[in-house]
């Protein structure tokens, strides 16, 4: 279970405009009933209840979910707090999200109720001021999300929370102020990649007179190297927007972090009157340009200041109880930086607060954001699908989506990492709802808007120049050079997986419980996903493990080989792309991590450890990387960083009995975005090392193949949205043969981590080691940050890698398993 820490509520004092309340701590209960716990919001209420241990222990685990008594939350849960409020001021309340809907009261006065309130990612402001005193108690009474409704969702990627995400979702605000509220910061860069030199900001700010007389003041704006002042008067409860230009000299732009370095700027907007502050508002932005175009191809390509860049993305959850913390997310966060992803989609306006985006833009990762096909199917959202436009149609239902989109793009277009909007994901929106949507977009934004993930030709905005043509289940590692009509290796493919992404060992013993182990059952499948025409058993899984290394013995022998399918296949599927740019615009793994603990569609489990395909994304991602093509056979030279590299290239081949076939060596130029061919004509059976070096000898990257001798066998006619069926299996069968390889294995306490080397000091082929840092209790280390792992040692090879640990990390101990590895008795 994740714990949280329990915030006492302090004494309030009574200070001035500045003081703050962090609304943090609550008291919940079930109405009708007097029993109550101590929560911290923002929550929902399955999440504060299983905090609290309502559930009992590790209750998402084997079976335990499905006894979650769901009927409790029928009746509305009710959440309590105190705050304080200056006096002889104006005070705003304001909420960022709530679940579905709420009631609400301050010092027993109703301010609103929940047939005024319904929608999550709405944000709502109330003025307080006629019935705020010095202490006040704040009464939140939220229900359930209906069957129809446009509330958050997981679609078919796990269960649905049994309380329908109920609860305070979101951070509850006191906005203070003699007389006029900055409500709102927006600062839009301008800037020309071909005049770097300058660029300017439109800085727009939204400003509320809160009181009953006009009031005259100034707006000042502060940020890194500038600022302005700019007279304003406003009429007694008058809006007024105020714009604002700057031309900034040198600016310092912000690029993906393997394009540069990803610069941020803070600015703060404060209104003055009277040579008083009256109220102020903070913001940080970054000063780049995003672009798209639809190629000849017909395929949408995104420029980050005028270059070209393809998308290495994956798709986010949050967890089935919104448990993340900003402690969590940050760690999910170090992994994906680990690993070489460039951006992250989210399906869904996911997170309690900005911290996923904040870390988005200081990280130097890019953010597609958009609505989720929970609201396209009726299965899920319960309003009635039309002419493949999805859920969204009722004026009620449209009404709902235009103020989500509305505020919610107001929230996060101060982003440097948001790169576009997605207003449908599986479907394209009916015309009428779609010109809603960019005649507000106009208005509010400039990013690129896209209609559709999945593709198709809007009558409205045009292409969205995207496919969604699956697989979401296992297809081999050649499948992506091989195929032209589903997913493979051309244009932007918004999700897309080998299904089964297998976790470590220790990870599953967890989820499925040690009794459960063997022989696969239900209890595995209950782990898989929930969704209707598949991928919702291990049975594909088993198939392609028996019909790739043989049929496995035991839960360790099935797991290890399904770590092995999950590397080969989830790597080629970024390799494939990063080959064919620029053809290949995009690709997004489905998915980047887990709501739940699971076995499907994941780069790290639930408890943030790292599965096979990780590593295997890892090994793709590095910048420059030399890359084995299943299809024509050779090997690729690419490089994602800007200037061109001239680097030392080698090429190994042994033969499954490990002995050396074939060795050469080149001198070559990795040209940016300009895949090339290095080495032709390498065939299979046998074990593939590919290495790059600098001038100085030292090495940049390297990369590990297991070649069979023939690809896969497709049944391309009976391929569907989720998978392509494999009907002649390649034979990796030489793998399991493999005698032990003897490793010297030695590691060294740094600093924050381990420091390791790997020698293969045997005649063999060392196949996919496996290095564990484990805590005291013998429990893998979350988020433990490895530069390579499921690492494979041709004979007399030598490997240096490094292992970082989370800070606050206690003791710790490094371990290693893998097919034939065995460490050496010599060590």
């Amino acid at each position: 279970m994740r714990s949280i820490a329990t915030i006492l509520l302090s004494a309030l004092t009574i200070a001035s405009c500045s003081m703050q309340n962090d609304f943090s701590t609550w008291t919940m209960h079930q109405e009708g009933s007097k029993h109550s716990y101590t929560v911290k919001a923002p929550c929902t209420v399955a999440g504060a209840l299983n905090e609290a241990g309502a559930f009992g222990e590790d209750v998402l685990e084997q079976e335990r979910y499905w006894s979650i008594n769901k009927s409790q939350f029928d009746s509305p849960w009710v959440f309590t707090t105190r705050f304080s409020a200056p006096t002889n001021v104006h005070n705003i309340l304001l909420f960022n999200s709530l679940g579905y809907s709420a009631d609400i009261e301050v010092n027993g006065t109703r301010i609103a109720s929940a047939d005024t309130t319904a929608g999550v990612f709405i944000v709502r402001e109330f003025d307080i001021t006629p019935i705020a005193r010095q202490v006040n108690t704040l009464t939140v009474r939220v229900h359930r999300a209906p069957s129809q409704s446009l509330n958050h969702g997981y679609v078919d990627w796990n269960p649905r929370p049994v309380d329908e995400t109920m609860g305070i979702l979101g951070p509850v605000e006191l906005i203070s102020t003699p007389d006029v509220q900055v409500q709102d910061v927006y600062v839009q860069p301008k800037f020309n990649p071909s005049d770097p030199d300058k660029a300017s900001i439109i800085v727009r700010t939204s400003l509320v007179n809160r009181s009953g007389n006009s009031v005259s003041g100034t707006l000042k704006g502060e940020y890194d190297g500038g600022g302005f002042s700019v007279p304003v008067s406003l009429a007694a409860g008058e809006k007024k927007a105020v714009e604002v230009g700057q031309e900034i000299s040198n600016p310092r732009i912000w690029w993906t972090r393997e394009m540069g370095k990803p610069e941020l700027y803070s600015l703060t907007a404060t209104f003055e009157s009277g040579g008083k502050t009256s109220h102020s508002k903070s913001v940080r932005f970054g000063i780049r340009s995003i672009t798209s175009e639809i190629t000849p191809e017909g395929h949408r390509q995104f420029y980050l200041n005028g270059r070209p860049v393809l998308i290495k993305s994956a798709g986010w959850t949050d967890d089935i109880f919104m448990q993340d913390t900003p402690e969590s997310i940050r760690r999910q966060m170090s992994l994906v930086e680990n690993m070489g992803l460039n951006c992250i989609r989210f399906e869904n306006i996911w997170g309690k607060d900005d911290t996923v985006y904040n870390l988005c833009d200081s990280l130097g990762i890019l953010a597609m954001v958009g609505f989720s096909c929970q609201w396209e199917w009726k299965n899920y959202c319960g309003y009635p699908e039309y002419k493949g436009h999805g859920c969204i149609n009722s004026p009620e239902a449209e009404a709902l989506a235009i103020r989500y989109f509305h505020d919610q793009v107001i929230r996060l277009r101060n982003h440097a990492s948001v790169i576009c909007w997605l207003t449908g994901s599986d479907c394209i929106p009916n015309p009428g709802l779609e010109s809603a949507y960019l005649e507000m977009y106009s208005r509010l934004d400039y990013r690129p808007y896209v209609c559709s993930a999945k593709g198709g030709t809007s009558t409205v905005s045009g292409p969205s120049g995207t496919k969604m043509k699956g697989p979401y289940e296992y297809v081999g590692p050649d499948y992506w050079f091989i195929d032209k009509k589903f997913g493979g290796n051309y244009g932007f493919n918004t999700e897309t997986g080998i299904g089964l992404n297998m976790p470590q060992y220790e990870s599953v013993e967890r989820i499925v419980g040690k009794e459960n182990m063997w022989p696969l059952n239900k209890v595995w499948d209950m782990h898989c996903t929930t969704a209707k025409a598949g991928m919702n058993t291990t049975l594909v899984a088993q198939e392609a493990v028996s019909g790739l290394y043989g049929t496995p013995e035991d839960a360790a022998d099935f797991i290890r080989k399904a770590q092995a399918l999950d590397y080969d296949s989830t790597r080629s599927m970024y390799e494939a792309f990063r080959s064919n740019v620029p053809i290949a615009t995009g690709i997004v793994q489905w998915m980047l991590n887990s709501a739940w603990p699971c076995l499907y569609w994941q780069l790290y489990d639930w408890y943030l450890v790292p599965t096979a395909g990780y590593y295997g994304t890892k090994k793709a991602c590095e910048p420059v990387q030399l890359v084995y093509d299943y299809g024509s056979h050779c090997i690729w030279a690419v490089n994602d960083t800007r200037p061109d590299i001239r680097l030392y290239c080698r090429m190994r081949f042994f033969g499954p009995d490990s002995k050396l076939i074939r060795e050469e060596d080149s001198r070559h130029i990795f040209g940016f975005r300009k895949p090339d061919k290095v080495f032709l004509n390498i065939d299979g059976p046998g074990f593939l090392v590919l290495e790059i070096r600098d001038n100085d000898g030292k090495l940049v990257a390297d990369n590990f193949y297991c070649i069979p001798e023939k690809n896969n066998t497709y049944a391309w006619d009976k391929s569907n949205w989720f998978i392509s069926p494999i009907t002649e299996y390649s034979d990796l069968g030489f793998v399991t043969e493999l005698p032990v390889a003897k490793i010297k294995m030695s590691s060294k306490a740094t600093d924050g981590g381990f420091t390791v080397c790997l020698s293969n000091c045997s005649e063999v082929v060392a196949y996919q080691i496996i290095l564990k840092a484990k805590d005291s209790d013998g429990k893998l280390i979350p988020a433990a940050l490895w530069s390579d792992n499921f690492i494979s040692l041709a004979p007399g090879d030598t490997r240096d890698i490094t292992c970082r640990l989370p800070e606050g990390t206690g003791p710790a101990s490094i371990s290693l398993s893998g097919w034939n590895a065995e460490l050496s008795s010599a060590q």
